[in-house]
């Protein structure tokens, strides 16, 4: 209190007090009110001052009371809080009546005071009560609070609350639009206050934290705030009970041990301890977070980990970082939460809600306000702390879970947010609050206090102010008693961590790092003092103020809520917008091969542009989706008290992934093609990128969900994509890998599962069979190459094995058998492939090629089949060319076969594809022979229903009994993968997984 208030103070009560001549016992009453402020040097001062000014007043000829009164009362008014100015009018009246008589004019002036300050003139006549009764009998309002050894008696006004053997009474007034408490005791007891003697009809402010304490059980201020819950609530709605709880860490380490207590409505409650104490371990567990090893908690008799269903929305949590989506406004962020807790209300409602709560958190004039990073701050640190409560005031849960609130906050903002929580607390609510280091003020406001010792230990559990004295007593200290300065009032909480860490000294005096009480004994110290009363069960069911939209709702919820965000990113949207048109740009200028004119024909660098195009998209894929699960992962944990539907959350997240990959993909291809001149060809390689980039997002959002930080997951980026390029087909061909997966004829399984293999063949594949050129003539070249195939490779190496076992005459004419021991069984395995397209008519002894049943006539028979089914070939190739070549005379004479082959058809692609650099045209391998040239032009005749394998840029796949193009095949082989990505998320395989290690 500043000086110039005292003196105006002491000036109004001299012209009140002046006005039947100021009594010694007036004087007394005046120098009592100044202790309670001041110190013993500062109260002989300032009661001369009012000497002074009492004699300044009585010697003027005439003074205008009224008009003086006026004037000081509008210098301090500004100045003084209501609760100031209760106590101002309260030790005014108590003054004025110190000697027994109160008189009409004084009552006047009084009044004029109330009317200045502003204050409810029923509020003035409880004051008046208050301070004039005497008796007991004399208390006739519902606001005043009475302590005495009579039994309670419920047809009373007042509240009442039984001490036996106190001789005397104790009244209480409680103001509830200020929620402020003022005491004076009445009797021959002795009583302290927060460990100062309370004197006989002197009143004293009573507020948070208090305890009255004398031959009695101690009363705390908490008990009045419960007596009056009791009746605004109509009764205890509440019951929390956490009965012998243990935690146990997945790697040993025990976190909780035994922990016990209860508590019901209405409470404030403190968890404090030693860092690694188990506070957040706690916090986890009674949340339902965590899963005790052993013990139970119940909230009304229902056990929250076994039975979770009834207490949904009933639980709120807010941790210690922020819960805040950075890029929206403070209203945007309370806004969209209230749109998931509340579907019954309209969007006016809903808005009306918002600005409710902003307004009672002081927040409503920055609610248009950006919340920003930590980094980029654009509210204070206070301002995001009150917010995230404001997250969960929305829909005031019956228990609220607080971690660490203060921590990085002034001291003043630090009271504005327990301010808060009390506030909350004190409307029937229970708020478990994990502090460190509290003011003397805010350790006060606390109800209950819980600390823990290293070790998960309990070791107190009850009034906070009260714990100093538990842990002094246990060290025998001397001033054991006090648990507050006998002065000012204060407490400090770190000589309580003092006394439970204090070392053994060495025999030089020094401390060691041993203490001298461990945390078990502060445990069983703890087990053998006086527990708290056990509380009243309450077995009604939890009352939820939650409404949970349908996941169709929440799905559009949290889309929209997601785009607003990213929109609000200007650097994110332009990024993501700019990014694939640039590197399609850089990459199609560099690869743009020209000689003497540039022709796509002659570009040998599309292939590669190709396959860099789908690392670019899988890269981008990956990037937009790496952040967006991890980033929200605190969101989560909050959004999990609301039991929303964890199916809406991923929908929306690949609604809006699938959204940003659709477009960066089609940018890529506009710029890329356009450049390139790559012609007809946008929708199919958009299709592709597309998928690709639809799996990348999914095993991006996989590694988001599963990793614990940001830095973790852009690590693993290469890890996940440099295997996409070695594997795909491209950097090392497949029948050149290691032998433990090397393939020499189809794709390898390890390539199976390389996405980048997928999108690849489908691209070259499509790109080859589907331009306007390539369906024009890929017909006639398909069967031209197949019947090259049989007629220059398969058929002759048929007839040299056949001969192989038979001795030649001069003219090469098998003559004898030279060996029977020769395997004839490839020879034997392919003719009954033709018969069977054939017919086995064409050659019935096809059964006696057997080393045993071999002889002249029958390898007679063999190479006539092979002789005729070689001419057959070769006339179906004839028909082919010519075909081709009557189609090709027909685009000459109009002009159009060279410009569209330049403009649709390029020539490395072509080797590509028809595998042209291979020495290799035909491989025998297990008793077959292989096609090795020409993959995209092969006819695949699949083993069974699932045999989907094919070399690598074969045209058509099989799989249950349909052939799909392998474009076709290949984006729904990717899509599949992708699914199983779905599936994966959704059940957190890769998070289960890595847990493992």
């Amino acid at each position: 209190m500043s000086k110039t208030l005292i003196e105006v103070l002491l000036k109004l009560f001299a012209i009140i007090i002046k006005e039947d001549r100021v009594t010694s016992e007036e004087r007394d009453k005046i120098k009592e009110v100044l202790k309670n402020q001041l110190n013993e040097d500062l109260v002989q001062k300032y009661i001369l001052f009012f000497d002074k000014e009492v004699a300044r007043l009585e010697a003027l000829p005439s003074v205008n009371d009224e008009a003086l009164i006026d004037e000081l009362c509008h210098q301090v008014s500004s100045e003084l809080t209501k609760h100031q100015k209760y106590a101002i009018l309260l030790q005014m009246i108590s003054a004025t009546m110190a000697d027994g008589t109160i008189t009409a004019r004084e009552k006047e002036l009084v009044e004029r005071i109330r009317n200045n300050f502003k204050v409810a003139t029923a509020d003035l006549d409880l004051i008046w009560e208050f301070v004039v009764a005497q008796r007991i009998e004399d208390f006739k309002n519902e606001h005043i609070f009475i302590i005495d050894a009579q039994p309670d008696d419920s047809t009373k006004p007042y509240f009442h609350l039984q001490r036996p053997r106190f001789k005397g009474f104790i009244a209480i007034i409680h103001f509830p639009s200020t929620n402020t408490a003022f005491i004076k005791k009445i009797g021959s007891s002795e009583v302290t206050l927060n460990g100062i003697r309370l004197p006989n009809n002197h009143i004293k402010a009573f507020t948070q934290g208090s305890a009255i304490r004398g031959k009695f059980e101690t009363i705390y201020y908490s008990d009045l705030v419960s007596v009056y819950q009791l009746k605004s609530n109509g009764g205890t709605k509440l019951s929390l009970e956490v009965n012998n709880v243990s935690y146990t860490f997945p790697n040993g380490y025990k976190g909780l041990q035994n922990i016990n207590f209860s508590e019901h409505s209405g409470k404030l409650m403190g968890i404090m301890g030693a860092s690694g104490a188990g506070k957040s371990t706690l916090l986890n567990v009674l949340n339902g977070s965590d899963k005790p090893t052993s013990g139970v908690v119940k909230i009304n008799g229902i056990d929250i980990h076994a039975n979770p269903e009834p207490i949904k929305g009933v639980i709120g949590y807010v941790p210690q970082d922020d819960l805040l989506l950075e890029d929206l406004t403070v209203f945007d962020n309370l806004y969209y939460a209230a749109r998931l807790c509340f579907s019954q209300l309209t969007k006016q409602e809903l808005v009306a809600l918002v600005e409710k709560t902003l307004t009672s958190i002081g927040l409503i004039h920055i609610k248009d306000l950006k919340v920003g990073s930590p980094l980029e701050k654009v509210i204070s640190g206070g301002q995001r702390k009150r917010v995230n409560i404001a997250l969960e005031l929305l829909r005031e849960p019956s228990v609220l879970f607080v971690d660490e609130p203060t921590s990085g906050l002034s001291s003043r903002d630090s009271e504005n947010i327990m301010d808060l929580l009390k506030e909350l607390s004190l409307n029937g609510k229970i708020v478990f609050v994990v502090i460190h280091q509290p003011s003397s003020h805010i350790f006060k406001m606390f109800d209950r206090l819980l600390i823990l010792d290293t070790g998960g230990y309990q070791i107190y559990y009850g009034f906070p102010v009260e714990s100093v004295v538990h842990f002094k007593e246990a060290m025998k200290m001397i001033d054991s008693e006090e648990g507050e300065c006998s002065v000012c009032g204060n407490v400090n909480p770190e000589q309580v961590f003092d006394i439970i860490e204090t070392k053994v000294l060495d025999e030089y005096g020094n401390q060691t790092k041993q203490r001298k009480i461990s945390p078990e004994e502060w445990e069983a110290i703890y087990a053998q003092s006086p527990q708290p009363k056990a509380i009243e069960h309450v077995n009604e069911k939890p009352v939820s103020t939650l409404r949970i939209p349908n996941v169709l709702v929440q799905t559009g919820i949290f889309i929209k809520r997601d785009i607003l965000s990213k929109l609000a990113n200007r650097q994110y949207l332009l990024i993501n917008l700019l990014e694939a048109p640039i590197i399609a740009a850089i990459l199609a200028f560099i690869v743009k091969y020209s000689g003497p004119g540039y022709t796509f024909y002659q570009n040998q660098n599309i292939p590669s542009y190709i396959f860099m195009s789908i690392i670019v998209a899988m890269f981008m894929g990956l990037t937009v989706s790496a952040e967006e699960i991890i980033k929200d992962k605190k969101i989560l944990q909050r959004e999990a008290f609301l039991n929303l539907s964890k199916g809406s959350y991923i929908s929306s997240k690949l609604v809006l992934m699938f959204s940003i990959s659709a477009i960066q993909t089609f940018l890529f291809v506009l710029v890329g093609n356009t450049i390139l001149e790559i012609n007809g060809m946008m929708l199919i390689f958009w299709a592709i990128l597309f998928t690709t980039s639809c799996f990348a997002n999914l095993l991006g959002l996989n590694i988001s969900s599963a990793m614990n930080s940001v830095v973790t997951v852009y690590i693993l980026i290469p890890f996940l994509l440099i295997p996409q390029i070695l594997l795909s087909g491209v950097v090392v061909k497949y029948d050149q890998l290691h032998k433990l997966v090397r393939n020499p004829v189809d794709v390898p399984i390890i390539g199976d599962v390389m996405v980048s293999r997928w999108a690849l063949e489908a691209s070259l594949v499509a790109q080859f069979t589907q331009n306007d050129f390539g369906r024009i003539f890929y017909p006639y070249e398909k069967v031209i190459s197949e019947t090259r195939y049989a007629s220059v490779y398969f058929i002759p190496k048929l007839e040299s094995t056949l001969l192989e076992g038979f001795k030649l005459s001069k003219s090469k004419k098998p003559i004898e058998v030279q060996h029977a021991s020769y395997d004839l069984q490839l020879v034997r395995n392919h003719i009954k492939e033709q018969l069977d397209r054939f017919g086995e008519d064409k050659f019935v002894n096809y059964t006696k090629l057997t080393p045993e049943q071999i002889n002249q006539n029958v390898l007679g028979e063999a190479l006539e089949f092979l002789k005729t089914l070689k001419t057959y070939n070769l006339k179906k190739q004839n028909k082919a060319m010519g075909l081709k070549d009557k189609k090709i005379l027909e685009m000459q004479k109009d002009s159009t076969y060279y410009p569209l082959k330049q403009a649709n058809y390029n020539e490395s692609i072509e080797q590509t594809v028809t595998n042209a650099l291979s020495q290799t045209r035909i491989l025998e391998l297990d008793g077959k022979l292989h096609q090795i040239i020409d993959p995209v032009y092969q006819t695949i005749r699949p083993a069974g229903m699932l045999d989907y394998r094919t070399p690598l840029y074969a045209a058509n796949k099989h799989f249950l009994g349909f052939s799909l193009p392998t474009p076709l095949f290949n984006i729904l082989g990717i899509w599949l993968m992708t699914s199983f990505l779905m599936l994966a998320l959704y059940n957190d395989w890769l998070k289960k997984l890595m847990r493992m290690f």
